[in-house]
């Protein structure tokens, strides 16, 4: 071979091996791009699960931060449901609404936060002088802007004032701060509620504030509060909320006699609207409990003309039992209207309850005993007038006792049994049965275990019904002792 033919093959195998060299280049630099694809949207998928973690986190805390008890908290107007709306821009009505996690009386750099005029989250800037309570990450673009410690406690609590219709949770703080806080304080309160009483006194929660300077109030601050109030009595009583104010109110006139005549002058000209409203009756039971026979005087003679509609109701049946209760001389004519219509009251859920009043007067026990011995039966299988006629059984007279028991033992006109198996064996009759063998005398009760004796198979059916198994007791424990 000669040196140009060696020459020559030694350029082909060069060129062939650098052909070579640069393909592997070429697979390595592809291989390569490919690697950093793959790594860079790992890192990208790395970084929104880390955002995402760092914002669930937020939200956590966020959501941990605000459910601290009511009286810790306190947070703005109704109308800022949410710092954040769902396109994430803030609404806002009133600037820089405060949200406080502070003490009763003070509010501090370290437990406020407040929302100021600003349109959303990712505009808030960091500041070296700001704390945040709540947990933070330099990766968590969310940070809210804090109060500065020179906050004014003043502004903030006439802006929670001023939002609290509607809204428990500064209701309950607005009454701790009136109940505990700096004197100061509890004035600012009540000149703002003062001006507005009449609204407050209506609202869901409001009311519970009035009701607190009632209670806690200086007597100046009370009589105020009555004079604001005084040309909205009959309003706030038919209110399901007013009428817990009114009855308030009630206490803090029963101590002051000059506050009892403008009062019963408003309620006087309204009585019959509020003895037949469900919560005007309230306020009548209230001042019943609370004032003098001589103030509520007025009421008898239109409970008297309302006698039969408020029996059959379950606050005007409570208005007539405080009545029999605190005045028996005054109230003749309305148990008598009472009496008269006893054969539908005994059924009746609330009027049977009246009837059970009456008894305790002895001029009426004869009347209505007379009544249950002519319809005992029929009386005992009723659930309500059941109730009515163990109650009597305490107050009968021995030779009402007798004539009683002597009704026990006669056949019922329903089936010929006897009416005492009858009861014994009623789901409310028993009651009744075993009422007699408890309270009445022996010499009662002798003659329905001499039945017993003379009828054993009374008691074999009495042992077998499902009401009759405590009687059957009862029965056998005197039958006992008698051997």
């Amino acid at each position: 071979m000669t040196d140009d033919d060696f020459e020559t093959e030694q350029n082909l195998l060069g060129s062939i091996l650098s052909s070579k060299f640069h393909q592997q280049i070429l697979v390595n630099d592809e291989n390569e791009h490919q690697d950093q694809k793959k790594l860079s949207v790992s890192d990208e998928c790395n970084q929104a699960q880390t955002q995402t973690k760092l914002l669930r986190q937020y939200n956590f805390q966020t959501a941990d931060t605000f459910s601290k008890s009511f009286e810790q908290i306190s947070l703005g107007s109704d109308q800022i449901c949410s710092p954040i709306s769902p396109d994430q821009k803030l609404k806002y009505k009133n600037p820089g609404v405060c949200t406080s996690f502070s003490s009763d009386n003070q509010t501090s750099l370290e437990n406020s936060m407040i929302f100021g005029n600003v349109c959303c989250f990712d505009y808030f800037s960091i500041q070296s002088d700001q704390f945040s309570p709540i947990y933070y990450s330099q990766n968590n673009p969310i940070w809210p802007q804090y109060q500065k410690s020179n906050q004014n406690l003043d502004i903030q609590l006439e802006i929670d004032i001023e939002n609290m219709c509607g809204n428990q949770v500064l209701s309950r703080k607005v009454q701790k701060i009136f109940e505990t806080g700096q004197t100061n304080q509890r004035q600012q309160i009540f000149w703002k509620v003062q001006a507005n009483c009449q609204e407050f006194s209506k609202d869901i929660f409001g009311n519970y504030l009035i009701q607190k300077i009632l209670e806690k109030g200086t007597l100046q601050q009370q009589i105020q509060i009555f004079k604001q109030l005084q040309p909205y009595v009959v309003e706030l009583s038919k209110n399901t909320f007013g009428c817990r104010v009114i009855q308030k109110l009630i206490d803090i006139i029963s101590k002051n006699d000059h506050l009892i005549v403008p009062f019963i002058q408003e309620i006087k000209q309204n009585i019959k609207s509020l003895l037949t409203d469900q919560n005007g009756k309230y306020v009548i039971l209230k001042c019943l409990e609370n004032l003098s026979i001589d103030v509520v005087r007025f009421i008898l003679k239109p409970t008297e003309e309302l006698g039969f509609h408020m029996c059959d109701s379950q606050y005007g049946c409570k208005i007539i039992q405080k009545l029999i209760d605190n005045y028996p001389k005054q109230v003749d004519t309305l148990v008598q209207i009472c009496i008269t219509n006893q054969n539908l009251l005994y059924k009746s859920q609330h009027g049977n309850h009246i009837l059970q009043y009456a008894i305790k007067l002895p001029k009426y026990l004869d009347i209505i005993a007379n009544y249950i011995l002519n319809h005992l039966e029929n009386l005992c299988f009723n659930k309500y007038a059941s109730n009515t006629v163990e109650d009597i059984l305490k107050y009968l007279t021995p030779k009402l006792k007798n004539n009683f028991v002597q009704i026990l033992m006669k056949p019922s006109e329903n089936n010929g049994m006897f009416i005492f198996l009858n009861l014994a064996i009623n789901p409310f009759g028993n009651y009744v049965v075993k009422k007699v063998l408890q309270i009445f005398d022996q010499e009662h009760k002798q003659q329905l275990v001499d039945l017993m004796k003379q009828n054993l198979r009374l008691l074999y059916l009495i042992k077998q019904s499902e009401y009759g198994q405590r009687i059957y007791i009862l029965l056998t424990t005197q039958l006992n002792d008698q051997n």
